[in-house]
């Protein structure tokens, strides 16, 4: 009797393992895998210049993806082009057609900055400006030749992280030399800083309209014509009224 309800015992519990086992292994089977979490953040890279030094995008010290930071590269040079706003006073990198823009004979105003984002110091930049048809050259840091319409200069021992600003000054020409089927002209100013194999440029535009010619209206009174004609008439008349008294 004991035997036979070991054995009944025995049975029941092999078949629950049976039972039991084969769910587990589906149950485990079944499971998904936990999907990773992706950031929905984009990265956003602004590429500007004269203000943060850039690189690929960057800025100099700025954390790379998957470790570490973008370092400056040696002897690298950079340079940065802005002409004033004639109506602001304030310095932009560009004036298009529909911004405020300078007649003849205005001065226009330019600012050069050159920096330097590297970790050495830059000895000797040379910096070449190339000035626009219709500006005539006023002031500047270095020597124009009136030939090639170009103004060269040096700028010498720029330390590490230092930034140097220069202006420029130049006249608009005379509406008398601006061209004649355009009311608007938009010039483009280039600049370029060399040292050593390295090299920056940048540019700047602004925007020249033409005075409107407005026609001579003469001015109110009366017409020769008429006050010769009335005066005939005077004399004519005075004339005859002497005749008709002597008679």
């Amino acid at each position: 009797m004991k035997k036979s309800l070991l054995r009944a015992v025995f049975f029941l519990a092999f078949i629950t393992f049976l039972l039991g086992y084969p769910l587990s292994i589906l149950a485990a089977g079944d499971e998904k895998p936990s999907v990773t979490p992706v950031s929905d953040k984009k990265e956003v890279v602004e590429e500007t210049k004269g203000g943060v030094p850039i690189y690929g995008g960057a800025p100099y010290g700025a954390p790379v993806y998957g470790g570490g930071v973008i370092a400056p590269k040696e002897g690298e040079v950079i340079i940065d082009k802005m002409v004033r706003n004639p109506a602001s006073g304030s310095f932009v990198d560009h004036l298009g057609p529909t911004d405020p823009k300078y007649r003849p004979t205005d001065i226009v105003y330019f600012q050069i900055k050159v920096q330097n984002p590297s970790g050495e110091t830059l000895d000797v930049i040379v910096v070449t400006d190339s000035l626009p048809d219709f500006v005539d050259f006023m002031t500047g840091p270095g020597n124009f030749d009136s030939e090639t319409r170009k103004m060269t200069y040096k700028v010498e021992g720029l330390e590490p992280g230092d930034t140097r600003t220069f202006e420029l000054k130049a006249r608009v020409s005379h509406q008398a030399t601006l061209p004649e089927e355009k009311n608007v002209i938009c010039p483009v100013n280039l600049v370029e800083a060399v040292f050593g194999d390295k090299s920056d440029s940048d540019e700047s535009q602004f925007c020249i309209e033409k005075e409107m010619e407005v026609p001579q209206v003469p001015e109110a009174g009366a017409d020769p014509i008429i006050l010769s004609g009335l005066a005939s008439a005077l004399s004519l008349g005075y004339w005859l009224r002497k005749k008709s008294q002597k008679i």
